[in-house]
C-alpha cells in the first residue's frame, strides 16, 4: 500500500479546493470537515506524537471536481447518506427506469450540494441543509438536515466504551448527530415509501486490514440468517469468515476486491470495527441502535422488493474493481443505517455514529479489542484463511 499522508498534508490539499473547518482538542486530536461536501468529516489525527491522517481521501476525485453525475467519491471518515439505494422506493433511481448502474445516481443533496455552517465552538461544528428527494415511486420527501460534528476527548471515550485506556494509547474520537426533520405538508408513510439516514465511514485499506462485525447469537429459526454477504457474489474464506464462537463476522479490508455484507435488525450490534495491523490502528464505530423498529429498515437491494422494510442495519464494504474493471479508489467502509422513518410534518429523528481510532502498543490494543469485541488481535488476524499462511 502507498504511504499514508499526514493530517497536515491532507488538510493543505483540501484547502486548495474547499473551505476546511479544523477542530483540535487539548489532547492534540484533530478533525477536518468540509461544508461544501455536506459537512462530512474528511479525516482526523490522533493525540500524542501521531501525525498520520486517518481518513480516506481520493485526491483524484477531489482534483477532478464535483462533475460526476452518478457519484463523486471524494472520501471522508464520516458522511451522511439517505437510504434506500434500491427497490421501488429507492431515492437513487428516477421513476420508471431500470435498476441498472447506468441509471443509478446519488441525490445531489448528499453528493454535490453544500451544507451551510450555522454554528461553531471550540469542539463542535453544526451544518444545515434544506432539500428534497424523489423516490422511484414518485413520492417527494421535503426535509431539513442538521449535522453537528463534535470532537470528543479521552474521558469521553472511556465513558462511552466503559473501559480504562492504557496510558500509551493515542486516540481521536468524533461523533456526528444527524437530525432529519419532515419539512413537508404531509406524513411519510410506508405505502409511498420511507427513507432512512445512512452513515458511511471510509478507511484507508491495507493488505492485512480486517473488519469485525459483531452479531447477536441465536438460532436461525429465531433470528434469521447471521449475515447477507452475496451482494456481489459468493465470497471465499480468505475474504469472509463467520465465527459463531466469537459472535463476529470478519471481512477483509484490502481495497482490492469488491465485497459487502449486511446484518439485520435481529442480529445487529453496536459497536462495529476494523483492525489494521500495518498501521497498528484499531477503529471502533458506535451508533444509536434502537430497541424496537416498528417501521423496519429500508431495503437497499437493487430489485423490486416483496419486503421493502426488511433491510440491513449494519453494512461493511470493501472496495475493488466493479464489473467494468473500475475501482472507486480502494478503501473499506463501516456503515450504519437508521430505522425507516415514518415522520409526521415537523417530526425529527437523529442518527449518531461515533468513530474512534486508537493507536499504541500491541499489548494495549489487544486488551481493548478483547474488551470491546471479545476477540484478541491474534484471533482477528487469523480469522481469514489467507492470513494464516
Amino acid at each position: 500500500m502507498a504511504t499514508l499522508a499526514t493530517f497536515d498534508e491532507d488538510v493543505n490539499f483540501l484547502k486548495q479546493h474547499f473551505q476546511v473547518d479544523v477542530l483540535e482538542n487539548r489532547e492534540g486530536a484533530k478533525i477536518a470537515c468540509v461544508a461544501a461536501l455536506q459537512g462530512r468529516t474528511m479525516t482526523s489525527n490522533s493525540s500524542g506524537s501521531a501525525v498520520r491522517s486517518n481518513g480516506f481521501i481520493s485526491r483524484k476525485a477531489v482534483e477532478r471536481g464535483l462533475v460526476d453525475p452518478q457519484l463523486n467519491m471524494v472520501g471522508g471518515e464520516d458522511r451522511i447518506w439517505i437510504s434506500p439505494e434500491g427497490g421501488q422506493f429507492s431515492v437513487f433511481f428516477d421513476p420508471d427506469v431500470e435498476m441498472s448502474f447506468a441509471n443509478w445516481r446519488t441525490p445531489p443533496c448528499i453528493d454535490t450540494e453544500s451544507f451551510e455552517l450555522i454554528n461553531s465552538t471550540d469542539h463542535s461544528l453544526t451544518y444545515h441543509k434544506r432539500a428534497a428527494v424523489t423516490n422511484m415511486s414518485g413520492f417527494i420527501f421535503d426535509f431539513e438536515l442538521e449535522r453537528r460534528v463534535e470532537l470528543k476527548n479521552r474521558a469521553d471515550v472511556e465513558q462511552n466504551l466503559s473501559l480504562t485506556l492504557p496510558d500509551d494509547i493515542e486516540l481521536v474520537c468524533h461523533e456526528s448527530s444527524n437530525k432529519i426533520t419532515n419539512a413537508g405538508s404531509g406524513p411519510w408513510v410506508a405505502e409511498t415509501g420511507l427513507i432512512g439516514l445512512w452513515s458511511i465511514c471510509l478507511n484507508p485499506p491495507a493488505d492485512d486490514a480486517v473488519m469485525m462485525i459483531p452479531f447477536q447469537p441465536g438460532s436461525t429459526d429465531d433470528l434469521g440468517k447471521i449475515v447477507t454477504a452475496d451482494y456481489f457474489g459468493k465470497l471465499d474464506d480468505d475474504r469472509l469468515a463467520v465465527s459463531e464462537e466469537l459472535s463476529l463476522v470478519f471481512l477483509r479490508g484490502d481495497g482490492n476486491f469488491r465485497s459487502k455484507l449486511g446484518i439485520s435488525f435481529a442480529r445487529a450490534c453496536s459497536p462495529i470495527g476494523g483492525w489494521n495491523p500495518s498501521s497498528q490502528t484499531l477503529t471502533i464505530v458506535e451508533f444509536n441502535l434502537p430497541k424496537t423498529a416498528p417501521d423496519g429498515y429500508t431495503n437497499n437491494l437493487w430489485e423490486y422488493q416483496d419486503e421493502p422494510f426488511a433491510g440491513d442495519v449494519v453494512n461493511a464494504y470493501n472496495d475493488g474493481p466493479n464489473d467494468s474493471g473500475e475501482s472507486m479508489g480502494g478503501f473499506f467502509e463501516l456503515e450504519s443505517v437508521s430505522p425507516a422513518l415514518a415522520l409526521k410534518p415537523g417530526e425529527s429523528f437523529t442518527h449518531s455514529p461515533r468513530m474512534t481510532h486508537l493507536a499504541g502498543s500491541r499489548e494495549s490494543l489487544n486488551k481493548i479489542a478483547n474488551e470491546v469485541f471479545g476477540a484478541t488481535l491474534a484471533q482477528i488476524e487469523s480469522a481469514l484463511s489467507a492470513l494464516k499462511k
